[in-house]
């Protein structure tokens, strides 16, 4: 959806009791939003400086660092919106200038988070379906080389939607809509086969907690973007008139967009901690353990069970010496 549009129709109206709803959900917006940002924020910084990187918290970084972007952008959009429903007054020349530079940063964020989330889930997917080969043949940097290319495609598919040519846009919102299809099937499809796999390996076998953080990342997004994703479409293709229906309805989009944004690193935090009080990033270190990693504190379970059975015939032979002798 066109920020800009939704900009040129929207008159600030006198009586602030008929844009109750626009201001509560911008609002409301802010606040997501705000939330997000030192979430992903925290995620960041812990990505970089406190975690060690592997093949999954490559994507994970770059998916905190593609919602930190939208939920700025959001914000922004969110506040700027305030600032014309409460009549601040505004050239044509600044909503322009507005329009442009949050209608890029809005797309490209939205659209890069959608694609790291999908990378997350096929790599994971691989994980269980291909073991051996993504233990002795997948690539060292295959995560930094699909992260830099899915950085390149969103930045390629924003500029498509917001500067080409209005006779073109049309078609290219089309591709576009057959692409974010095509890639929410492969996230349906590797979160579904992500859920069989599971169900059929050993409990010490697997990194748990970093599978429940994906699905419950795919179940979010599925909730909060899908439905989101449908109006955009519809205001797109002109089945949304314009004006004060299409500006509610970019505003129900943000605010769907934000919360998906923001309960991600949260996600981690909760994961991470689950019968336990360990610190964030302790819990983030939890969450993210690779293969062998996960593995090992099966093993250690069984160890300490073994070590136990163990020692109980050391003591029972101990008891028995005084009454051999």
């Amino acid at each position: 959806m066109s920020l800009n549009s939704s900009v040129n129709h929207t008159n600030p109206p006198v009586d602030l009791s008929l844009a109750t709803i626009p201001i509560t959900i911008c609002l409301v917006t802010v606040l997501v939003c705000l939330v997000g940002l030192v979430g992903n924020g925290l995620t960041v910084y812990l990505l970089c400086f406190r975690i060690k990187l592997n093949q999954s918290t490559v994507y994970i970084l770059n998916l905190a660092l593609a919602d930190f972007i939208y939920l700025f952008c959001c914000c922004m959009v969110s506040l700027y919106f305030l600032c014309l429903y409460n009549g601040v007054p505004t050239t044509s020349e600044n909503d322009r200038t507005f329009s442009i530079f949050g209608e890029f940063l809005h797309s490209f964020g939205f659209n890069s988070s959608l694609f790291f989330l999908a990378a997350l889930c096929v790599e994971r997917c691989l994980t269980v379906c291909f073991p051996m080969w993504y233990k002795c043949r997948r690539p060292r940097h295959l995560s930094a080389i699909l992260c830099g290319m899915i950085w390149i495609l969103s930045i390629l598919i924003t500029v498509l939607e917001r500067f080409l040519i209005p006779e073109h846009r049309s078609t290219v919102y089309t591709v576009v809509s057959v692409v974010f299809l095509m890639v929410t099937l492969a996230i349906i499809g590797s979160s579904v086969v992500l859920l069989v796999e599971i169900r059929k390996t050993s409990i010490h076998c697997r990194p748990m907690k970093l599978y429940v953080v994906v699905v419950t990342a795919v179940v979010t997004f599925l909730i909060s973007l899908v439905p989101a994703t449908m109006v955009r479409l519809l205001a797109v293709f002109g089945f949304i008139p314009a004006g004060k229906i299409r500006v509610l309805s970019y505003i129900m989009i943000s605010l769907c967009s934000a919360i998906n944004s923001t309960v991600n690193p949260y996600i981690y935090m909760v994961v991470g901690r689950w019968k336990t009080s360990v610190s964030t990033t302790q819990a983030l270190q939890s969450v993210f353990k690779e293969e062998g990693e996960g593995s090992s504190e099966g093993q250690d379970t069984v160890e300490t069970q073994e070590s136990d059975t163990e020692q109980k015939p050391n003591t029972m032979n101990e008891w028995e010496k005084p009454e051999d002798s």
